[in-house]
């Protein structure tokens, strides 16, 4: 029976069903199987199994060892397990969305799994949380040095796990370690610029590349038009047209503090639109009719930008184009804040972004201009205007 890759959102996992039927779960690194995990991918031991074959892999064991402590029973109290339970009880935590809450789960359980020393039996979850100083804090960042987004998404969470709270002796809650080292650690990443900006030659060669007729550029272009996350490409559709107009819940902070944003529908991205028939909710469907994941899209829109000799380029590098772009067709701040929805101003400017969404969204739109790439791409009552490349190579 031919094996196939889990559909668990973690790497080196391999699922087999036996010949009774049962599916089998087993950690699996460069073809080989290195261990058995249990039968339940959602179950508690699921995830300890899970993290000590990873973690004793990833320092360079063969095999993981049998492993003197584990996660199983009450934490002992005072210790950095001890605390991340009360974390993982506190409202902070389960105020998150069920997607979020598994992922930093798995970290925490990754971190508390780690061994002290490198093959030793004592893992971080039984140190107390006295003796988990700066310098320790260092080395469970410095485990996934080979990983630096990894390293610093473990310090976050350490950040968050240490201002934890427990009611005080007036009621009023009270920081469980009054101090909060995790501060104290340097991010293992250099601060950057971020994202590279796509420029308007970028585009122009994936269009080129993969034609203005083509999913891949339908991608791009709501992302050109709209500035949608790759979160809301995925779900967008149909069903958030009203009209001329876009009305959609965005993905980010759903749950916390929710967006709805209205977004004027640009001649061009109305006419690319055309070219697509709807076949279901979203604009975007994969080759099997289905709906893109939002990892999915994001790893098949870096496919595209690859397949056009364009590997450094993402869709958040679009995003950042538009911005950009907006910004020196002199956009204002305020129109900015209405198409992106952004609420990271001052108390003023978020009143007058909320009263003025709609309004300042259509402004923004209407200063879109991507300049000679709005010829390559269809207008409204006009055909595809794409230059002849074997033209251009005749007339050299």
């Amino acid at each position: 029976m031919s094996d196939e890759v889990s559909n668990i959102d973690l790497p080196f996992i391999e699922k087999n069903k036996s010949r009774h039927g049962t599916m089998r779960f087993y950690f699996r690194v460069d073809g080989k199987r290195l261990a058995r995990l249990p039968d339940d991918p959602n179950s508690e031991k699921f995830s300890q199994d899970y993290w000590k074959a990873r973690n004793a892999h990833e320092s360079g064991q063969s095999r993981p060892p049998e492993p003197v402590e584990n996660l199983l029973g009450k934490p002992i109290p005072g210790t950095f397990r001890a605390l991340c339970v009360a974390y993982q009880r506190s409202d902070a935590f389960l105020r998150l969305d069920d997607t979020t809450r598994a992922k930093r789960k798995a970290i925490i359980d990754s971190m508390l799994l780690e061994p002290i020393k490198r093959g030793g039996s004592k893992i971080f979850a039984s140190m107390p949380i006295a003796a988990l100083d700066v310098a320790n804090m260092e080395i469970l960042r410095n485990r996934k040095s080979d990983t630096p987004f990894a390293a610093d998404e473990r310090l976050k969470i350490l950040r968050q796990v240490f201002e934890t709270t427990r009611p005080g002796k007036d009621g009023k809650p009270e920081r469980i370690v009054r101090q909060n080292l995790a501060r104290l650690v340097e991010p293992y990443r250099k601060k950057t610029d971020g994202h590279h900006t796509i420029r308007d030659n970028e585009i122009e060669q994936y269009i080129r590349h993969h034609g203005p007729e083509s999913k891949a550029v339908l991608a791009i272009v709501i992302m050109m038009y709209t500035g949608l996350r790759v979160s809301d490409l995925a779900a967008i559709g149909p069903q958030h047209r009203r009209g001329d107009r876009f009305m959609l819940k965005l993905f980010k902070n759903r749950n916390r503090t929710p967006v709805t944003l209205e977004i004027p529908i640009h001649p061009t991205l109305e006419a690319v639109l055309a070219l697509h028939p709807v076949k279901g909710m979203n604009y975007l469907m994969t080759e099997y009719g289905k709906p893109f994941t939002i990892k999915g899209l994001g790893n098949r829109v870096s496919d595209w930008f690859s397949q056009a000799h364009l590997p450094h380029c993402t869709a958040h590098t679009v995003r950042k184009g538009l911005a950009t772009s907006l910004a020196e067709s002199e956009a204002t701040d305020s129109m900015l804040d209405g198409l992106f929805g952004w609420k990271d101003g001052k108390t003023s400017k978020i009143y007058t972004a909320r009263k003025q969404q709609a309004k300042l969204a259509r402004q923004a739109i209407s200063r879109i201009d991507w300049g000679e790439i709005g010829n390559m791409l269809p207008h409204p009552d006009q055909g595809v205007a794409i230059p002849d490349a074997s033209a251009k190579k005749s007339a050299k």
